[in-house]
């Protein structure tokens, strides 16, 4: 004879597993071949779930949550029927919590409001699809989607955000950005442009075939996506290459009992030793001192104090590395500067110019040599070195300001109405002759012409205006350069019957 064991299932162990049989009703005993129901958990089925009512859910909906870096989370679980069902909160499949106890260990996580899950803070690495779910069989799940927005990040490459390189070598820039939206990408030089010409260059890689010593300096590589300020990350370019010398003056005018300053610059990668020689003698070291500074690397200078007869000549700045060497010549004379002319290039006659310059001069001027002829545009020759004169001025009635500014005038006569000339000025003193001038251009009037000088109101600079004595009704503009376009305009006047002096411009003004 076998028995049959059946249980009632209770309405408090539905999903208790039923190894306690104490706990467990027998409901009948029949004798028949004795048959044990095999332990294990009571299927949470519908006929069982019809006894205590409504099965657990979730009041809340799935959602997406977009939220920018560094703001507070909330994911809702409100749950009706909870019953005795336990709820777990998980990142992906790493749990965060069960029942009420947090049991990841980032403190940012807390339960708000029954299971309504909190993230303080949030920030990129919590972007990920967070699950709620009621230990159910199967299991009941509420997921919600995390999306972190973000500023752009920026790396680079070469990682140390340094490149060497020799002249002549090609160059590559690139770099990546993480941040959400996506960020986009563009490369500029930190100060100036690209070696393209270009202030930015789209794109995460930038590529310069030939580098050269202009070209080195910190480029940047910029991301943005429209969060926060942009992402900068940089590499800085290095380029080495044999010292290149550079003289500020490549002569300096001085005088014996002044002091004197010889500039250079040197540029070099890497940095060169930099020593200063002379061509035809040495350096005494208590009046020829080189810098002991080095003004942004590359300015040094060589003070002379006193300068003496003997200090005049040629000096060397010589730059020296492992790459090669490089040398600027510079000048000491105690010759004069070269001259500049101060007057109007707009003469006041028609047959005669007043010559005004001035010239710097440590030493006594001996004399000064003026050369002129007439200009290009007014030859019908069309030669090209037309005749000049060249006329010696001794320094009598100079004008010296301070210890060596030197000014002096002369009147030019004999010279052609109407006209252009071209002309130059060099002066000597003890030392030698000095530079020319610059090429200057002055114009005489045509006869019949008187000039008054004022200030246009338009003009940056004086313009000079001349009325013919037989034409009251027009302002005729002389330029700098001879010719004389018409200006017309004003009130009619009967004509004048004698001509129209200076003295009228200054007492009545153009008619």
């Amino acid at each position: 004879m076998t028995a049959e064991i059946k249980l009632n299932a209770g309405t408090d162990h539905d999903a208790e597993p039923m190894d306690n049989f104490e706990r467990c009703p027998v409901v009948s005993v029949q004798r028949a071949t004795a048959r044990r129901v095999p332990a294990g958990p009571v299927s949470g089925g519908p006929a069982a779930l019809s006894a205590v009512g409504s099965p657990p859910g979730f009041v809340s909906e799935p959602s997406l949550l977009k939220l920018r870096e560094g703001e507070d989370a909330i994911l809702p679980c409100v749950i009706r029927n909870q019953g005795p069902y336990i709820v777990v909160w998980k990142k992906d499949r790493r749990v965060i919590s069960a029942r009420e106890a947090i049991v990841a260990r980032d403190t940012r996580y807390s339960l708000v409001e029954g299971y309504n899950l909190r993230i303080a803070g949030v920030r990129p690495s919590d972007q990920s699809s967070y699950t709620c779910s009621i230990d159910t069989e199967p299991l009941t799940e509420l997921t919600h989607r995390l999306v972190v927005l973000y500023g752009p990040v920026v790396t680079t490459r070469p990682s140390s955000g340094v490149l060497v390189l020799e002249r002549g070598k090609e160059a590559h820039f690139e770099c990546s950005a993480a941040g959400n939206p996506k960020p986009s990408m563009f490369w500029r030089k930190q100060v100036g442009l690209l070696p393209s010409g270009e202030a930015q260059h789209p794109g995460s890689r930038y590529t310069v075939a030939e580098v050269t010593r202009q070209m080195a300096g910190v480029y940047e590589c910029v991301a943005q996506n429209g969060l926060r300020k942009p992402g900068v990350g940089t590499v800085s370019l290095q380029v080495q290459y044999p010292p290149e010398v550079e003289v500020e003056h490549s002569i300096v005018h001085t005088g014996e009992g002044s002091e004197a300053k010889l500039v250079c610059f040197v540029f070099a990668d890497p940095p060169a030793e930099v020593r200063w020689i002379r061509e035809d003698g040495y350096l005494h070291p208590s009046r020829h001192r080189p810098s002991e500074e080095v003004l942004g690397g590359t300015r040094h200078v060589l003070t002379i104090r006193p300068v003496r007869m003997a200090d005049f000549g040629t000096y060397l700045c010589q730059a020296l590395s492992f790459l090669g060497n490089a040398s600027g010549p510079i000048v000491l004379s105690g010759a004069p500067a070269r001259a500049r002319v101060t007057s109007s290039p707009i003469g006041t006659a028609p047959d005669s110019y007043q010559l005004a310059w001035e010239v710097r001069s440590f030493s006594p001027v001996l004399e000064y040599m003026v050369a002129y002829g007439q200009g290009k545009a007014n030859s019908t020759s069309g030669e090209t070195s037309p005749s000049w004169r060249e006329v010696l001025v001794p320094p009598t009635g100079s004008e010296v300001v301070g210890d060596s500014l030197h000014r002096q005038q002369i009147p030019l006569t004999k010279l052609r109405p109407a006209t252009t000339y071209d002309l130059h000025v060099r002066a000597r003193n003890r030392h030698g002759w000095g530079d020319v001038s610059e090429m200057f251009h002055f114009s005489t009037l045509a006869r019949g012409e008187g000039v008054i000088n004022c200030v246009f109101a338009l003009s940056p600079r004086p313009v000079a205006f001349s009325r013919a004595a037989d034409s009251p009704a027009n302002l005729h503009l002389q330029s700098p350069s001879g010719r004389q376009p018409t200006l017309s305009g004003g009130r009619r006047h009967r004509r004048r019957r004698r001509p129209l002096k200076l003295a009228d411009w200054g007492a009545r003004g153009p008619m």
